[in-house]
């Protein structure tokens, strides 16, 4: 009986190996946005929120910027170019914010891109166009 649950149980350990281990590199645009100007135009940021100590999606900028990709899984470079972009949002304490600038980049890219982003806000994010995130 011992044998037979041994078996079983390394069964079921190889049944679970089918899992890609690199899920988004795949040509899967599950991540990736559908509208070419997200991220790209300040009237359509990236909600990454989490930018102020104690919020409920605090550190998740880190988190986007560390799985975004190039679109063949290159790593990407991200340079912060700065604030930019007043926006009004009377549901935050001051009455609004302001956008960040970031410059994206990959080996093998024609050249980098500047992408803004919203540190105050949360809405789950995607990668812009020519980027996917892991």
């Amino acid at each position: 009986m011992k044998y037979i649950l041994l078996i079983f149980f390394f069964a079921l350990l190889c049944g679970c190996q089918t899992t890609s281990p690199e899920p988004g590199i795949t040509g899967d645009t599950e991540y990736t946005a559908s509208d070419p100007e997200y991220g790209f135009v300040p009237h359509k940021p990236i909600k990454l929120g989490g930018f102020l100590r104690g919020s409920k999606y605090e550190g998740s900028h880190i988190d986007y910027f560390q799985s975004l990709t190039g679109p063949n899984g290159e790593p990407v470079e991200v340079n912060r170019l700065g604030s930019c972009c007043p926006f009004e949002d009377k549901s935050m304490l001051f009455g609004g914010g302001m956008l960040d600038k970031y410059e994206l980049s990959y080996q093998g890219q024609k050249k980098p891109v500047t992408i803004y982003v919203n540190l105050y806000q949360f809405e789950s994010p995607k990668a812009p166009q020519g980027f996917t995130l892991l």
